[in-house]
């Protein structure tokens, strides 16, 4: 008998079939359902990773927004919309937006990073399991989506009394925002611990 960690179960028709490691997609045999999608490599996982860390900093550091209005003018980065949030008298907004906007990312990004570059040489990393367990809770304080609404919501709201200039910045944390949900979206426990399994 398969062991049930290599049992696949149909969610339309409920056929139980043998999963095979090899396939890039099983449908199933009887009702023709996808019943497990290709699962992307390790590598990518990794190339996501560094990339992801690559364009941080930037995105982090660069103006986002410069707001015109009159002679005055006032630019946006991410670092400095908590000041301005701090100062404002919401010292509790600052500290989530700095927890789920940077730390959270960051954090993310560093220990996918120290899990799969190991796990891409065929190699066992040496703290797999307070890798794993850590990505799997600080994916869920991810939240660069939340921030970017809010600087869309800011677009909107002040480009009837000034004029916006779009900084570089601002490609910076979209790309960022990019290669972070990939990172999450490709994040597949199952397939993670069969490549450690297999690794020396």
């Amino acid at each position: 008998m398969n062991d049930l960690n290599e049992t696949l179960c149909c969610s339309a028709c409920g056929l139980l079939m043998q999963d095979q490691a090899e396939a890039h997609q099983i449908n199933c045999p009887r009702c023709e359902s996808s019943v497990r999608k290709r699962m992307l490599s390790i590598n990518y996982n990794l190339a996501m990773a560094i990339a992801a860390f690559i364009i941080f900093f930037p995105a982090m550091s660069l103006p986002i927004l410069t707001f015109k209005i009159g002679n005055s003018e006032q630019t946006s980065t991410m670092f400095s919309s908590l000041y301005y949030f701090y100062e404002g008298g919401y010292p509790e907004l600052s500290v989530l937006v700095m927890l789920t906007s940077i730390i959270a990312p960051f954090m993310q990004i560093l220990i996918s990073i120290l899990m799969f570059y190991p796990l891409s040489k065929n190699e066992k990393p040496k703290y797999m399991k307070f890798y794993f367990k850590a990505l799997f809770e600080i994916r869920q304080w991810v939240m660069l989506d939340v921030y970017a609404i809010a600087i869309l919501v800011s677009i909107v709201k002040l480009s009837s009394i000034s004029e916006l200039v779009y900084e570089d910045g601002l490609v910076m944390f979209s790309a960022l925002m990019v290669f972070s949900f990939l990172l999450t979206n490709s994040f597949a426990p199952k397939h993670i611990w069969r490549v450690y399994h297999n690794a020396h």
